[in-house]
């Protein structure tokens, strides 16, 4: 994606077409994005049943529960949505942001609870990850976003306001997200070779 943004000749032009390799790059950022997220379904499963094991209690389950709901169906509903752009160009590429600012809230959330007593650190990043992603999700609503519904799936193309909040939210939020997926995956493959010996 950096790639593409920073090479103005791989770019849409205004003519909507995009070069070979661009397209390449575009659709490459899309499966990736799509898989992690599917990806990340099984690990709120897990951070819920981690939560339950360490501090049992009917009404904290209820909340750890309502939280991994609105984790699963958010989480895959942008890998949904980021399928569904690539197949059908009346669908924005944009539309995932939506649901992305859910996964923000449940990443704030599941960071804040800490069931697997992460690190500090780890906390830290995913919450401002998780900040970040929320004000995708609001920029997507206040600045422009949802006109991809009534004008047509470009419709946020000029609009400068929107791509300022996208610069301020999503850049942090989409990297910080990636980073801390890493982060976190490790760190669960260590306490698994842990657990085996």
């Amino acid at each position: 994606m950096i790639t593409y943004i920073t090479s103005p000749d791989l770019q849409m032009e205004e003519s909507g077409a995009v070069a070979p390799i661009g397209q390449l790059l575009l659709t490459a950022q899309f499966l990736c994005s799509a898989a992690q997220v599917f990806l990340m379904i099984p690990v709120a499963i897990c951070f819920y049943r981690w939560d339950q094991r360490r501090l049992p209690g009917v009404g904290r389950n209820l909340v750890a529960r309502h939280w991994t709901m609105l984790g699963v169906v958010a989480l895959g509903a942008v890998g949904v949505l980021r399928l569904i752009a690539m197949i059908d160009v009346a669908i924005s590429d944009i539309v995932f942001m939506l649901p992305m600012g859910l996964v923000g809230a449940w990443l704030i959330a599941i960071n804040w609870a800490n069931p697997m007593a992460l690190p500090k650190w780890l906390r830290i990043w995913g919450t401002v990850a998780g900040v970040g992603l929320v004000g995708v999700g609001l920029n997507f609503i206040f600045n422009g976003g949802l006109a991809v519904f009534t004008e047509g799936p470009m419709a946020y193309g000029n609009n400068v306001q929107f791509h300022i909040g996208l610069g301020l939210f999503g850049f942090p939020g989409f990297v910080l997200f990636a980073t801390w997926s890493v982060l976190l995956g490790l760190r669960l493959l260590t306490l698994s070779r842990g657990q085996t010996h």
